[in-house]
């Protein structure tokens, strides 16, 4: 039972990661090695960078509401 719920609660989420098994804490560290002043990024920059999409590829979510807040 509880796990139907917690399936189901899964398919309500719209606005999820696209980074697969990396960390959040890698995802800082690589933008922070990219910036010329190797200066901590944003928690904005963060998000745009762990839902960047792939060209091409298909997503089960849709892009347009996290790209309006991005």
């Amino acid at each position: 039972e509880e796990s139907r719920k917690n399936r189901a609660n899964r398919q309500l989420a719209d606005d999820m990661h696209t980074m697969g098994p990396t960390s959040y804490a890698f995802m800082r560290e690589k933008l922070k090695q990219e910036d010329p002043n190797k200066e901590e990024p944003s928690k904005a920059k963060v998000y745009g960078a762990s839902r960047k999409r792939n060209p091409g590829k298909s997503y089960k979510t849709n892009f347009a509401k996290t790209k309006q807040m991005i």
